[in-house]
């Protein structure tokens, strides 16, 4: 299998963005049915109806970038990060719908997400999710990424649902945690 990985700036691709994540919060609602107030709080907290109108402007330029990976026009995935005022980034919105799972998408969408905010001079990426979301934590381990004090504030009654991590990006990186995927896999 080939896809590629670019950096998302037509309307079509925040677009396909929006799509991936409505299919996301679906899947979410179908995966954790005996939670449901939990995501809904979540993505209230989030902001998450405003931030699909505004996906360009949260994380395009200036603000952040986004990738996505595609098989000529079909997209396979997305990524994103957004910029802190203290160097730091937080890495959002990696998706990957579950039919294209198990084929090294996300950790491809992942590592071209670190090499460019490191390419850009910033010191830290963060990123916060769910203590269920067992493969994200697997992946974000694997590639580097260690348990932080929370980055941002949740209602009390959520905080004890999240796992807040963040990547040094000033090291050099390790060849097996950041090669660079951005051009054909």
């Amino acid at each position: 299998m080939t896809y590629e990985i670019r950096l998302a700036s037509k309307p079509e691709d925040w677009s396909a963005i929006a799509l991936l994540i409505n299919e996301y919060v679906t899947w979410l609602r179908t995966r954790y049915q005996a939670d449901q107030w939990f995501i809904t709080e979540v993505l209230d907290k989030q902001s998450l109806s405003n931030e699909l109108e505004h996906l360009s402007t949260v994380y395009g330029a200036p603000n952040g970038k986004a990738f996505i990976a595609l098989d000529g026009t079909e997209i396979r995935g997305c990524g994103a990060y957004r910029a802190f005022k203290d160097r730091s980034c937080e890495m959002k919105r990696v998706l990957v719908p579950s039919h294209y799972q198990g084929q090294g998408i996300g950790r491809a969408l992942c590592n071209t997400l670190i090499a460019s905010a490191r390419d850009e001079g910033f010191e830290t990426m963060k990123l916060d999710t769910g203590k269920v979301m067992t493969e994200a934590l697997s992946l974000y381990t694997a590639l580097g990424f260690s348990a932080c004090e929370p980055y941002y504030e949740y209602p009390e009654r959520l905080m004890p649902y999240f796992v807040f991590m963040q990547l040094p990006l000033t090291a050099d990186p390790s060849p097996s945690r950041a090669s660079r995927s951005t051009g054909v896999v």
